[in-house]
């Protein structure tokens, strides 16, 4: 009787079909856009709107099934580089820093061709500190492609799932 019950169980569970998702958002359309990023911050590096757009075009590439197009997407994105700063954070208490920030804001416009109702225009801003003695334009880039990978991980949670 016990083993007639688990095949029993076993033939309900092989036919029901469960999935699970993480994301819950709704993948809009087949094709996704970007419009090169404007740079109006500022204090100005002139690869950083690229290396935005890469990372953005990269992240959609490879973790959602929408694949890029040169003309207008089913998801479109639009935006502007708004900030670009470097603050200092920790002071050592003789009047010296210990630490400065990298800040990076930028604007992001989104619009989905498939549902207008999860277009938005917003303000992502992101950072990463470093030692003041560190030579800032040796470790420039590095920062700057940190950064921008977590602002495209806001922006890609922002797109595509709904919490």
């Amino acid at each position: 009787m016990k083993k007639l019950f688990i095949v029993a169980i076993s033939f309900i569970a092989l036919g029901c079909k469960v999935t699970y998702s993480f994301r819950g958002g709704e993948i809009p359309g087949q094709t996704f856009s970007i419009e090169s990023f404007t740079n109006t911050a500022t204090l100005v590096n002139p690869n950083l709107a690229i290396v935005i757009q890469d990372e953005l075009q990269e992240k959609f590439s490879n973790e959602s099934n929408l694949k890029y197009t040169d003309g207008i997407g089913d998801a479109h994105f639009t935006g502007a580089i708004i900030n670009y700063s470097i603050t200092p954070v920790q002071g050592t208490g003789a009047e010296t820093v210990a630490l400065n920030r990298l800040t990076i804001k930028i604007k992001v416009s989104y619009a989905n061709s498939e549902n207008n109702n999860q277009d938005f225009d917003q303000t992502f801003e992101m950072y990463d500190d470093f030692e003041s003695t560190d030579d800032f334009s040796a470790i420039e880039d590095k920062l700057m492609k940190s950064i921008s990978e977590k602002l495209i991980d806001q922006i890609y949670q922002k797109t595509m799932t709904e919490w």
